[in-house]
């Protein structure tokens, strides 16, 4: 990457993380909307928005900077295309004992006790369990390694 690019990009996320910050600190400490039934912040949507133009950043840099790899480097292209599909393989096995069966909650009245998103929630759970003890086994693994050489 080149030294200006570096540059800029050093001086942006200074920028996200300050801009993250200030609108924290007025969610914190903005006040709350009078006459509401629970404690409601008056800058709810503000970092409810900010969080999501983070968010889609996020997801279209995600997307974006792998197809620039691609198509300058192809053959490098095969180790992330190998990690989608151990990806995909973890998702699959976490979808696979996951559960959609309906929970007994007395008195709750929503749409979301149903099994299609039971099922999605606990393959989701699955999945952050999986590569949490798979993170915590590789450094592991990775330290002991770097002791006896």
């Amino acid at each position: 990457m080149s030294n200006t690019l570096s540059k800029y990009l050093n001086i942006l996320t200074y920028v996200m993380i300050g801009l993250t910050a200030i609108f924290v600190a007025m969610f914190y400490l903005g006040g709350e909307i009078p006459n509401q039934a629970y404690d409601t912040p008056v800058y709810t949507d503000v970092l409810l928005h900010w969080t999501s133009v983070l968010l889609y950043a996020t997801a279209g840099l995600s997307l974006f900077f792998p197809i620039v790899q691609l198509v300058t480097n192809p053959k490098g292209a095969v180790k992330g295309l190998a990690g989608l599909v151990v990806l995909g393989l973890i998702i699959l096995i976490a979808y696979s004992i996951s559960d959609g069966t309906l929970l007994n909650l007395p008195g709750y009245t929503g749409e979301d006790n149903n099994p299609a998103s039971l099922q999605f929630a606990d393959t989701v759970l699955y999945t952050m369990y999986i590569l949490g003890v798979g993170t915590v086994l590789s450094i592991v693994v990775t330290e002991v390694l770097r002791k006896l050489r």
